[in-house]
């Protein structure tokens, strides 16, 4: 959610790059604030005077001395916000109560079919997260926005899921408007990938100062999520990414994809495809996870196909390459950390036919985040989102403006040590 210095010169944007840094790097005082924000100490400290008054900071203890007096430090105060982070796959749900720390209070998850339908998937989620507010001793109001990241295309700017294939049960689904039935603040809907991948940035690869990279989900399908310049990129209609549907030129047998096209590499390289293949050959597996499964176990049948669909995907992939000239290639979801086939089969070919210039200093890691990417991610948009909401409410002139914040953090303190006095643990909690 960072915004570069350069766009830090209204006092909303200023707020929104404070908050996040002391999200990123903890309790801080305000001249590391400065340095890692890019802002005039001076600035610095009227904002963080207005956010302290608004219960959205506080005052912590100092630092050691270094000569001078002990310089406080400033962070988030337990309760500060909750937000609510989802995420749907084809074979299962999860989603995340956070704080304004991005720190889990209590995580859940149950298996899904995917394709059952929006009203079908999304209403044990909100049982779930019911259930879990209450024994955080919070009401359904406490959950300040929403994330939720959705296995398939997705009009970003109003939340609907675009024509998802299989998915019959989602096509316009207007996800935001069901949610909003029971979750009162601003609601964002992405594709799954792009929301592992800023999770994936977000973790690892911002601090390192790399800021163009590709993450790669494959898993029953295959996408892409891009980060160029520190940012999400979508393209003009939301459906930047897509490479399942790009063709594979070097297929022996043609295979009818279900837009209509053949060979796309989504019905060559998938883990769908891969099961297909493999039950074609009395394999008893049903989920890209099986085949995962049986390549760890080093079946010899798994793992050359999956080396061949590592190498189909790095075709593809040389192209964009090419043409993007990423720092990294990130691999998740289920077939996604398998390094002596997928990965090995994909190293392979995209090295070999991208140009050299572009490899020169490209990395194809497996996700550093693993399965947790796709919950992180979401977590930071549910963050952008209510930083937003609570920063509308803080005027300029440092009123209190936020009333509840601190009673919210007071109940949230409460609860927390009530319930470790009772010797109780929370669902998920890590």
């Amino acid at each position: 959610m960072s915004l570069p210095p350069r766009l830090a010169k209204v006092p909303q944007a200023e707020y929104k790059v404070l908050l996040d840094a002391v999200r990123s790097h903890g309790a801080t005082t305000r001249t590391e604030l400065a340095a890692w924000c890019g802002l005039p100490r001076s600035s610095v400290s009227l904002r963080v005077r207005e956010l302290l008054r608004a219960g959205l900071l506080v005052e912590l203890g100092g630092t050691e001395p270094t000569g001078g007096r002990r310089a406080g430090r400033v962070g988030f105060p337990p309760g500060t916000g909750v937000v609510l982070a989802i995420e749907l796959g084809s074979t299962h749900a999860r989603w995340r109560l956070a704080d304004f720390a991005a720190t889990s209070l209590m995580d859940g998850g149950f298996p899904i079919v995917i394709a059952s339908g929006a009203e079908e998937v999304l209403s044990p989620v909100e049982r779930d997260v019911r259930q879990a507010l209450d024994r955080l001793g919070l009401p359904v109001e406490a959950v300040r926005s929403c994330a939720v990241g959705f296995p398939g295309p997705v009009n970003f700017a109003d939340g609907r899921v675009a024509g998802p294939p299989h998915m019959a049960g989602w096509d316009q689904a207007p996800v935001p408007a069901l949610l909003s039935k029971w979750v009162q603040g601003p609601i964002v809907v992405d594709n799954d990938v792009n929301v592992m991948a800023w999770g994936e940035y977000d973790a690892k690869w911002r601090q390192e100062g790399t800021h163009d990279l590709l993450f790669i989900k494959h898993g029953t399908g295959i996408g892409c999520g891009i980060i160029a310049n520190g940012q999400i990129y979508r393209g003009h209609d939301g459906t930047a990414g897509e490479v399942g549907h790009i063709c594979v030129t070097d297929v022996e047998q043609k295979v009818m994809c279900s837009c209509g096209s053949d060979n796309c590499l989504e019905v060559v390289a998938s883990g769908g495809a891969l099961v297909k293949r493999l039950k074609a050959q009395s394999y008893q597996v049903e989920t890209a996870g099986d085949v995962s499964r049986l390549v760890v176990q080093g079946d010899l049948v798994a793992m050359s196909m999956v080396r061949d669909a590592g190498k189909a995907l790095g075709a593809v992939m040389s192209g964009i390459v090419s043409f993007f000239n990423p720092a990294a290639i990130v691999m998740g979801g289920s077939l996604g950390a398998l390094e002596i086939s997928l990965l090995a089969g994909m190293r392979e070919a995209t090295y070999a036919q991208a140009t050299m210039f572009s490899t020169r200093h490209l990395r194809i890691v497996p996700s550093y985040l693993g399965p947790e990417a796709g919950l992180h991610g979401a977590t930071l948009l549910a963050l952008d989102l209510a930083y937003d909401a609570a920063i509308e409410l803080v005027d300029d002139r440092g009123r209190q403006a936020v009333p509840s914040a601190a009673a919210s953090a007071e109940r949230v303190a409460h609860n927390t040590e009530r319930r470790a006095n009772k010797g109780g643990t929370t669902l998920g909690s890590r």
